[in-house]
């Protein structure tokens, strides 16, 4: 089937790292709306789990095991948790196509991670480490306007995000489907990230028509929306295009924050963004190449 309409899987991909990309447009302006990241974590998992409850009844309905439901939780944790709520923080702090690009650092931690693993890693990936690395130094304004703090956040949400993918990568339960997974992720983050913002008072809804529906919107879009598109385009076209696809997101990032949030773009963060994504798409199809195989032969 993946032969029989390539073209479809290619647009899905795309699509998909293309909603991932307008993540700071819609984070923006809710925060605009007075809402924290913290808040804006758990709106996007609260306010998805409606339809995925009911996409899950095409799936075998909710029932899940108690070991999967914490090997789910566990890896929603870094995924649906830690990760954005670093990323959306620090867009307070970097401009938004920044941000996005040093997040998106998190092939190279996924490649290093394969040393820990004892998996095996190539010489191609560590050069395009190193790629990345002069990309991200680029990126960093000799002038100050890259704000330390944000650059750790943003980094350190590429590093939870990485940890992300290497436990879906040895996820035990595969019997759990694809909403189901999503569904209980998005559940047990919208809990923690409930009580946590009681616990430090930053719970802050927002207060008027328009922010719900933008609240809404962004919550179906990125959980739901993205998140379908990429499931249905990795199934065409293989796990190893719909990474290398997934590159638009982080380009997509910088032009939103151009042509919307009255961003800068210079020629050094343009040359920075080029080498780090050039990084990027050379370590997916390099350094994971083994896995993306195996994960291409289980669909």
């Amino acid at each position: 089937m993946a032969r029989r309409k390539p073209w479809l899987g290619y647009l899905c991909v795309i699509l998909s790292a293309v909603i991932f990309g307008c993540m700071p447009l819609g984070a923006n302006f809710l925060y605009a709306q007075g809402v924290t990241p913290m808040t804006l974590v758990f709106l996007r998992n609260f306010l998805s789990l409606p339809l995925l409850a009911l996409l899950c009844q095409g799936q075998g309905g909710l029932r899940i095991s108690r070991g999967a439901l914490l090997e789910t939780g566990l890896t929603g944790f870094f995924g649906c948790w830690l990760a954005p709520i670093l990323l959306f923080s620090s867009y307070r702090y970097l401009a938004s196509g920044m941000a996005t690009v040093f997040h998106f650092a998190y092939p190279v931690i996924v490649v290093l991670g394969g040393f820990a693993l004892r998996e095996k890693v190539q010489k191609s990936a560590l050069f395009c480490a190193l790629l990345c690395s002069l990309g991200i130094i680029l990126l960093i304004d000799p002038s100050g306007a890259a704000d330390p703090f944000g650059v750790v956040l943003a980094l350190t949400s590429g590093a939870a995000y990485a940890v992300y993918i290497l436990l879906l990568a040895h996820f035990r339960h595969r019997e759990v489907s694809g909403f189901r997974m999503s569904f209980y992720m998005a559940s047990v983050c919208a809990v923690c990230t409930f009580v946590l913002c009681l616990a430090t008072g930053q719970l802050h809804l927002p207060q008027n028509a328009a922010g719900w529906l933008a609240a809404f919107v962004f919550s179906l879009t990125i959980c739901v929306g993205a998140v379908v598109l990429f499931q249905k385009g990795t199934f065409l076209i293989g796990a190893q295009r719909a990474a290398i696809l997934s590159t638009f997101e982080p380009i997509t990032s910088i032009f939103v924050g151009i042509l919307f949030l009255h961003e800068t773009l210079t020629p050094r963060i343009l040359l920075g963004s080029a080498i780090t994504l050039l990084a990027g798409v050379f370590i997916t199809v390099g350094g994971k190449k083994n896995e993306v195989k195996e994960e291409a032969a289980k669909d």
